[in-house]
């Protein structure tokens, strides 16, 4: 008899649980985005915001994967 009332007890316990969701709105005014605006990937301490270095140093890591250029 006392299991039957920890097992009820422990069910309503998780039932009642279960409706505790709170909403997950974000607030923002009209025509805003909730998002944070993304960074330059060339905006850091490496190439302090030189596009142009940062272009170059793609490059140059493109080239060091292709196959054709570094076995000829």
């Amino acid at each position: 008899m006392l299991k039957a009332k920890i097992f009820c007890a422990i069910s309503a316990v998780l039932l009642v649980s279960a409706c505790g969701e709170k909403p997950q709105t974000v607030s923002v005014k009209p025509g805003q985005s909730a998002a944070k605006p993304d960074d330059k990937p060339y905006q850091n301490d490496q190439f302090k915001g030189n596009k142009v270095e940062w272009e170059k140093t793609l490059r140059a890591r493109a080239d060091n994967q292709n196959e054709y250029k570094r076995v000829n």
